[in-house]
């Protein structure tokens, strides 16, 4: 019993940690999607409200739960309440996959129109995350405005480790957040051309 107990809670150690670096791994990509999405929306000429709502949309995958728009939870399986496993079992095997869900397209409906949003009192009520709220996101751009400028766009966020046993694989992350959860803090950056000075107006 001794050593099954210490065999389950290695396997789980390791499960847990590979599962937390992988989660760890795709935030920093979609920081550095989010770093390229601010940088091309200023270097054609959009002001600091468009980036930020280009930012915002882009970093959707590390903004945790949603909090608008209000999307009751629902699970409708299909599978008759009184199958027995075996039945359920084959129901379900043999379904397609489906990579999206009625809230997913009641979400991604509402990011155009976020997208259009005036200002930010108005933009909260159209799509709002748990992340957006506490603030844990932001963002920076240098711009150099030589001959051949280029502008860098570097954005930041203190990513929550959620996974069980996270500490053993980020001893580093000692702050925690008011929920007590491990942050570390992660940056994506990118850099691209200053080119709408071919397009716009100084």
């Amino acid at each position: 019993m001794l050593e099954s107990i210490i065999v389950i809670l290695t396997v789980c150690l390791v499960l847990f940690g590979l599962l937390q670096v992988a989660i760890v791994y795709t935030g920093q990509e979609v920081l550095h999607h989010a770093a390229a999405r601010a940088a091309r929306a200023r270097s054609v000429g959009f002001n600091d409200w468009m980036v930020d709502k280009a930012v915002n949309v882009a970093v959707i995958p590390n903004s945790g739960e949603r909090l608008e728009p209000v999307i009751p939870n629902y699970v409708n399986s299909g599978i008759p309440s009184d199958a027995t496993p075996g039945e359920a079992m084959d129901i379900a095997f043999s379904r397609r996959p489906v990579m999206s869900s009625p809230a997913a397209a009641i979400e991604s409906a509402r990011i155009p129109e976020y997208l259009a949003s005036e200002n930010y009192g108005r933009s909260s009520y159209i799509l709002n995350y748990e992340e957006w709220e506490r603030g844990s996101i932001s963002h920076r751009i240098d711009e150099s405005f030589s001959e051949h400028g280029t502008i860098r766009a570097e954005v930041q966020q203190e990513f929550p480790l959620k996974m069980p046993f996270a500490g053993y694989f980020y001893p580093f992350a000692s702050r925690r957040d008011e929920n007590n959860i491990p942050r570390i803090r992660m940056v994506g950056e990118a850099v691209s051309g200053n080119h709408s000075a071919l397009y716009l107006e100084k």
